[in-house]
């Protein structure tokens, strides 16, 4: 929670992204846990040397940006980035679902945890499960209702709102347990959301003694690259969301992610990332500019120091019935009908990275996308490896001529996503609103 603060209230106003959400992001856990366990030298100092990491990671964030090294990520190719945000709809939808009907998994990845649910739909309660098919259901059926003042309140607050009359009735009901095809189950405790009174307890400070250590620079380096990445190809991800069409600027990006990952690291808080579940979110509710990630970071400040007694009524099952409807939006058979249309190796393309990364990660996947598509561009190209190379990158392949007050574009050989930013650069030479041939 300190940090989706510290990425509202310092983020918005380095960065270039107008709907993405900043924030601690689910895939970093393995990296600060493996952190946490590589600095321990046992004096329990191990957060704070941790901590010491994060800050040093947001600085060479910093320097990336201002070098301009944010570009890389224009070489996404486009049907990868599709299989990411359909991997993270259904490992939203895998992970939440648990969530929503009160069972759990210790699953090491999204294809386990889909497991676990079917194994584990028996033991589903019903009291938990009545919370979340509740709001589903609303969420589901929220457009179709006529009624324009139903739609003045967007769908997740009415969501909250029929949830909390449901646990006051929990609360008055003497009996703790009820039978459901002969099987008893109880009423649940510890379901609803908690947030600490005193939260001044959150506040940890970094280490830097270690500063002189391999392992430590190797900690900075691995954060460094995964949150990098991750959050480049998530602001390309929300890019293609974007109904106005408009590009984020990457470096700026990198240079305000940077700063707010050093702020937060000075106050105990995670890594700063671009977060594509809540941007996703953010864009399904009508966001327009970047303010709505200042919005973000400064009501959850207001909601857990003013509002802490009203949050603690909310059930978890119903925040997990937003996340599931908008799991299930981001991996709709739509998704995948549009991604055909462009052709099929680019379907082949998207469920490989979709496959990779439920099997493995989001990092793993992006690179397994990218790798494949390679392999399939080469093999299309039907010439050998090192010509192919030679073709991509050779400067003679690529050339804008001048024809009059119009411009020649040639491109001989190879042009692929491995040639997009050198692509990009001829353009930077064409005079906006000419004529170009290409």
């Amino acid at each position: 929670l300190l940090s989706c603060v510290i990425a509202g209230l310092v983020t918005t106003f380095f960065r270039s992204g107008k709907l993405t959400i900043n924030g601690p992001a689910a895939g970093m856990i393995t990296v600060i846990l493996g952190a946490i366990v590589s600095l321990d030298d046992g004096s329990g100092h191990a957060i704070h040397y941790v901590l010491a990491a994060v800050v040093v990671s947001g600085m060479l964030q910093v320097l990336l940006g201002l070098f301009k090294l944010g570009r890389i990520a224009e070489i996404f190719p486009s049907s990868v980035i599709h299989g990411i945000l359909a991997a993270i709809g259904v490992i939203i939808f895998a992970k939440q679902m648990h969530v929503a009907v009160g069972t759990s998994s210790d699953a090491g990845n999204a294809i386990g945890i889909l497991k676990d649910l079917i194994n584990e739909l028996p033991n589903a309660n019903p009291y938990i499960t009545l919370i979340s098919a509740s709001g589903i259901l609303l969420l589901f059926f929220h457009s179709k209702i006529s009624y324009q003042v139903f739609h003045i309140i967007p769908a997740p607050v009415w969501v909250l709102a029929i949830s909390v009359p449901i646990v006051f009735g929990y609360n008055y009901m003497d009996e703790h347990q009820i039978h459901v095809f002969g099987q008893a189950f109880e009423k649940p405790e510890n379901y609803l959301i908690s947030i600490p009174s005193d939260l001044t307890e959150v506040f940890l400070y970094p280490d830097f003694s270690k500063l002189n250590t391999g392992v430590f620079w190797l900690v900075v380096l691995s954060m460094t690259l995964i949150s990098s990445i991750i959050s480049l190809a998530g602001a390309k991800a929300i890019d293609k969301l974007d109904p106005y069409k408009r590009k984020t600027n990457l470096n700026r990006d990198l240079v305000g992610l940077g700063a707010s990952t050093i702020a937060s690291g000075m106050l105990g808080g995670l890594p700063i990332l671009n977060v594509i579940v809540r941007s996703t979110v953010n864009v399904q509710n009508n966001a327009k500019t970047r303010w709505s990630n200042f919005f973000h970071g400064f009501l959850v400040l207001m909601f857990i120091v003013v509002l802490q007694p009203v949050m603690n009524m909310i059930p978890e099952a119903a925040l997990a019935a937003v996340l599931v409807f908008a799991g299930i939006k981001l991996a709709s058979p739509r998704v995948f009908s549009e991604v055909y249309k462009e052709g099929v190796e680019q379907l082949v393309f998207m469920v490989s990275t979709l496959l990779f990364t439920l099997y493995n990660n989001l990092l793993f996947g992006l690179i397994a996308g990218i790798v494949i598509t390679l392999i399939t561009h080469i093999l299309i190209a039907r010439i050998s490896v090192p010509q192919f190379f030679i073709y991509a990158f050779s400067p003679r392949n690529m050339e804008v001529k001048k024809n009059g007050e119009n411009y020649i574009m040639k491109i001989r050989g190879v042009a692929n996503f491995l040639t997009l930013l050198k692509l990009l650069k001829k353009f930077e030479q064409i005079k906006p609103g000419t004529q170009l041939e290409i």
